[in-house]
């Protein structure tokens, strides 16, 4: 992708021996979330909190702003919602941050991904085209861009080893929790290993019981 700005990193308080690439919701920063996830990082944990590039969005009345790709509707029912090439970009820069841990050493299966919204919804993408397992995907009050997904047209030929976290809100106002579950059906058909986690009253939003859960997640996969 161009226009990327550095991303934001989180050092290893002890010996490196895993990673997280963790993408932000749309309009905000690789700031957003490195707070939150530094309080809950294992010592030998690495986050990286890449910022998107500006970009014009539809929805938005085609002003720029932080974004992994074009939003071109927010009717749930079109199949068009999101540019796919702009996913498909999107997900080639995470892949490209999984290959530089690697080439620094961590294996791939040490490598987790993760994001928020637009953010997790690049990260469900990228953890289901990767050609290796990966550590996990945590993926945070979002969907499956371009609707549903089967492993041929994913170009797979049995289901990712990946595991994925998911988790929504049951009062999200953006990403309806009916399309959380619609994806959390199309996953349970694509990944071995899926978890959809529900939490009552909660918005469009994180919570602290979502973060200690997202913890175990990572604690149980990479410990």
């Amino acid at each position: 992708m161009s226009n990327i700005v550095p991303p934001v990193v989180l050092k290893a308080s002890k010996k490196h021996t895993a990673s997280l690439v963790f993408l932000h919701g749309l309009g905000d920063t690789g700031f957003g979330w490195a707070g939150a996830l530094n309080q809950i990082k294992p010592e030998f944990l690495k986050v990286i909190c890449p910022t998107a590039p500006n970009l014009p969005v539809t929805i938005n009345g085609g002003a720029a702003m932080p974004a992994w790709y074009d939003i071109l509707s927010l009717d749930e029912k079109d199949s068009r919602r999101e540019d796919m090439e702009g996913v498909d970009r999107a997900v080639e820069y995470v892949h490209s941050l999984v290959q530089g841990e690697v080439e620094s050493g961590v294996e791939a299966s040490r490598v987790m991904v993760g994001g928020f919204s637009q953010g997790g919804a690049v990260a469900l993408r990228a953890a289901l085209t990767h050609h290796t397992r990966l550590a996990g995907c945590v993926a945070l009050s979002c969907y499956l861009p371009g609707g549903e997904a089967t492993l041929d047209q994913l170009g797979l030929s049995s289901p990712v080893e990946t595991p994925v976290f998911q988790a929504h809100g049951d009062q999200d106002q953006v990403v309806s929790y009916n399309r959380g579950k619609i994806t959390s059906q199309v996953l349970e058909a694509l990944v071995k290993d899926h978890r959809l986690v529900t939490y009552q009253g909660m918005g469009h939003e994180g919570t602290m019981e979502e973060l200690e859960d997202i913890q175990a997640f990572i604690l149980q996969q990479l410990s």
